[in-house]
């Protein structure tokens, strides 16, 4: 007997893009924007950018250590469309 709902929620692998993280993507979001002042959270977090610059960078720094680079066809937008 397959009983589901022992399952965890999106427990199921439904691949990138998966629905089950979809929706509770949106969930999640749609409930922050009703209930929180967004332009007033954009405003501070602009502020925080410009007052910790070097903290941000930093950390940007850091993560791009860790990548394997940039496709040169990325750079060039031959993937997003722009060309």
């Amino acid at each position: 007997m397959n009983d589901d709902r022992n399952q965890p929620q999106g427990s199921l692998n439904e691949g990138e893009g998966g629905k089950t993280a979809d929706a509770q993507y949106r969930k999640g979001a749609t409930d922050f924007a009703k209930r929180t002042d967004t332009l007033q959270k954009g405003m501070e977090a602009e502020r925080d950018v410009e007052n910790y610059r070097g903290e941000y960078e930093g950390a940007e720094k850091a993560g791009r250590s860790h990548s394997a680079g940039d496709l040169e066809s990325d750079l060039e937008g031959k993937n997003d469309g722009r060309h």
